[in-house]
Formats: C-alpha cells, sequence, structure tokens
C-alpha cells in the first residue's frame, strides 16, 4: 500500500510539472514576456564620423526611452552595403530597415537635387531653417512612393574639392580634371558647367582610384575628406563650400508602421536628438579639420569670391528645375527667400 502511495505522489508531481510549464509557455505566447524589436541602421561612412555619432546617438535614446523593447544594430562603413544608393534600395525592399545617405536620395526622389543646386544655401543655418521646416517636409513626403518613411535630415555638409594635380582658384583651373562625384545629376552638370569631366563612381572605389590616379580628384565635405584619409593621396584641398550636402534618414515603411504610436514618437525624437549632434559636430570640426589637413601636409586654397562660379553654374538650375516640374520652381522660391 505504501508502495502504491508512493508511485502515486511521483505520477501527481510528473502531471503537476507538464502543467506548470504548459501554462508557463502559454503565459509567455499571450503577452508574459516583453516582445522586443530589433532593427538594423546602416550607413557608408567610417564609424568616426559625425554619422556614426550620431547614429550612437539615435541608438542611445530609442533603446533608453522604449525601455529595451526596441534594439538599434548599427552597421557603418558600408558593412551592410557599399553605397548610399544600396543602402536606399536596401530600406525600400526591407533587408535594411534605417539608413541615411546624401546625394544618391534623388535617384528617388529627384526634389532631392533641388537641395544640391550650387550655392542655394548662404549658410548652414539658412540650410537648417529649410530642411527642418515645411519645405523639407514637403520634399521628404515624396519618399513615400518609394516605401521609405522621411525621419529627419542630418548633414553631409558644405562640400569642398581636393585634387592632385594644382591648386583651384579660378575657374579656368577646373579644365580638364577629373572630379569624381556622385550618383547625381545635378553634381554632374555643375561640373561640367565648371569645365571639369565629373566621373560618378561608387564611395566604396573612390580611394582607390585617387591612388592609382583614375581620377585627379573629388569633391566632399571636410569631415569625410579627413576621416577617409584622402590627405594620403591628394595634395590640394580648395574651400569652395558649392553645395550643402543634408542626409536623410530613413525607414522601411512597412517597419515604421510596426511600430506602436510611442515607439514612433520616440524614433523621430531620436531621428532629431541623432540630427542635432552630428551638425553639431560638423560645424565644430572644420575650422579644425582644415589646419589638420593642413598639418598633413595639404595646400589650402579658399575662394572668398563665388560670383564666376554661381553664374558659370546657373544654367544647372533651369536645367534641373525644368526636368523635375511640378512644383519645383516654388519650391526654389520659397528657398530664395528664406536667405
Amino acid at each position: 500500500m505504501k508502495k502504491k502511495s508512493i508511485s502515486l505522489l511521483v505520477l501527481i508531481l510528473f502531471l503537476s510539472s507538464i502543467l506548470l510549464s504548459a501554462c508557463s509557455e502559454d503565459s509567455k505566447a499571450s503577452g508574459g514576456s516583453k516582445s522586443i524589436t530589433t532593427l538594423s541602421f546602416a550607413y557608408e561612412l567610417p564609424d568616426d564620423h559625425p554619422w556614426g555619432e550620431g547614429a550612437k546617438k539615435f541608438k542611445e535614446v530609442v533603446e533608453e526611452k522604449t525601455n529595451g523593447e526596441v534594439k538599434i544594430e548599427i552597421y557603418g562603413n558600408g558593412s551592410l552595403a557599399g553605397s548610399g544608393r544600396e543602402i536606399q534600395e536596401g530600406a525600400k525592399i526591407g533587408t535594411i530597415d534605417i539608413g541615411i545617405s546624401s546625394t544618391p536620395m534623388s535617384l528617388m526622389n529627384p526634389y532631392q537635387d533641388l537641395f544640391s543646386l550650387p550655392y542655394i544655401f548662404s549658410s548652414r543655418e539658412n540650410a537648417w531653417e529649410v530642411l527642418d521646416g515645411p519645405i523639407g517636409d514637403k520634399v521628404g513626403e515624396k519618399l513615400s512612393a518609394h516605401n521609405l518613411t522621411h525621419l529627419a535630415y542630418w548633414e553631409d555638409g558644405f562640400r569642398q574639392i581636393t585634387n592632385s594635380t594644382r591648386p583651384i582658384t579660378k575657374i579656368e583651373d577646373f579644365k580638364g580634371l577629373r572630379i569624381r562625384v556622385p550618383e547625381s545629376e545635378v553634381r554632374i552638370e555643375s561640373f561640367k558647367a565648371l569645365g571639369s569631366s565629373p566621373l560618378p563612381m561608387a564611395w566604396s572605389e573612390v580611394f582607390t582610384a585617387l591612388q592609382q590616379g583614375t581620377i585627379d580628384g573629388q569633391e566632399n565635405p571636410l569631415s569625410v575628406i579627413n576621416s577617409s584619409s584622402f590627405y594620403d593621396v591628394q595634395k590640394y584641398l580648395t574651400i569652395s563650400n558649392h553645395v550643402y550636402s543634408p542626409a536623410t534618414l530613413f525607414i522601411n515603411t512597412s517597419k515604421w508602421d510596426s511600430l506602436s504610436k510611442e515607439q514612433k514618437e520616440i524614433v523621430l525624437e531620436a531621428a532629431k536628438a541623432g540630427r542635432d549632434l552630428n551638425r553639431q559636430l560638423n560645424e565644430e570640426q572644420d575650422s579644425e579639420l582644415v589646419k589638420g589637413l593642413e598639418e598633413k601636409g595639404m595646400e589650402v586654397t579658399v575662394i572668398d569670391e563665388n560670383k564666376p562660379f554661381q553664374e558659370a553654374t546657373k544654367s544647372v538650375w533651369e536645367s534641373v528645375v525644368n526636368d523635375i516640374g511640378g512644383d519645383a520652381q516654388e519650391i526654389v522660391d520659397e528657398i530664395n527667400k528664406s536667405q
């Protein structure tokens, strides 16, 4: 009898453990455990570039404010996609969740070319006012046609020119120079108007092309010139401020729609926090970078009078506005009024 009682007790304990295990699994399935969403964040530039610092800030704000319910995995230095174009396409089809891209955005949204018109912005502050206001929103909303949702405008910054052939002080100095440009029709036409031979090229190929002499020069913000070590393969730096490049931060729309209202608000807050840090670092670093690049052997020339360059590229404005059509001229007029 005693043996039967012990056997019965063992059976009861065994069945109880199974029941408790089943209850535990039901609890998890019904929301007993916290659901975690992981978002990839990709960009093509080095991790110590202001984009990288902005991305870290974005991650910090999102993960802290969502109490870890949304995780951000950062893939910088082109580790997930080697160019802005590839990052855009990846985000469009959903292989990348969040991305940042500069000039190549015009391949999806031609209206972005309006921000890349030569000398359209008089200062950083002028650009920020336009981009963070109704004009920036109007242009950003056009990404929705490509399954992308615009989050904020970060900054690539004012672009400068480097080359290995000669100093550039006047328009004639551009003649014959093979200058790498991003995949942007407005940038290509701008450098043609100045007399150079622009060559579109993927970012991952630029350093080697400069090193091997396939191209003579390139144009980029100072932060990119420095973080990409172009001082090792380029002798001359020209401070031209010919274009201010915003960098668009975007998210795959399907992924965006999967977030709760509160999570969306936090992501937007984080996008602005990363934007502000990115812009601050770029602005603070510019004067220091010029001095640092000189110390690393670059010969620096500053173009103080840009009116001849503006006149030479004015036809590009007309061509871009006509090609885009719609309300492009209205947007350009609004930008001009902001100055």
